[in-house]
């Protein structure tokens, strides 16, 4: 990619991270950051895995009781990470 003129770093990053397609990684792992920023400790602690593909939040919750709880939940929890994103990013958050 030869250029002629100066370009601003921001903008070559930008055309980086369109040309290696990483863009979804990117937004997958601010999904999983707001999570954890969102969610209470103890749910943090108690979420054993979390993936982000295809606008939906998979949640593997140690405890049956709790992952009862976020279900229920589920609508609200979704509203506040895509609030805090600024997007409507998070389609849907399945709970194993």
């Amino acid at each position: 990619m030869k250029r002629n003129k100066p370009v601003k770093l921001a903008q070559l990053l930008k055309e980086y991270i369109n040309d290696i397609e990483t863009g979804d990684n990117i937004l997958a792992a601010r999904v999983l950051r707001t999570w954890d920023e969102v969610m209470e400790e103890n749910i943090t602690r108690a979420t054993m895995s979390k993936f982000f593909k295809d606008g939906v939040l998979y949640c593997t919750i140690s405890s049956s009781i709790l992952r009862s709880m976020l279900v229920a939940r589920g609508y609200s929890i979704k509203e506040k990470i895509n609030n805090t994103l600024g997007s409507d990013v998070v389609k849907k958050i399945v709970f194993r």
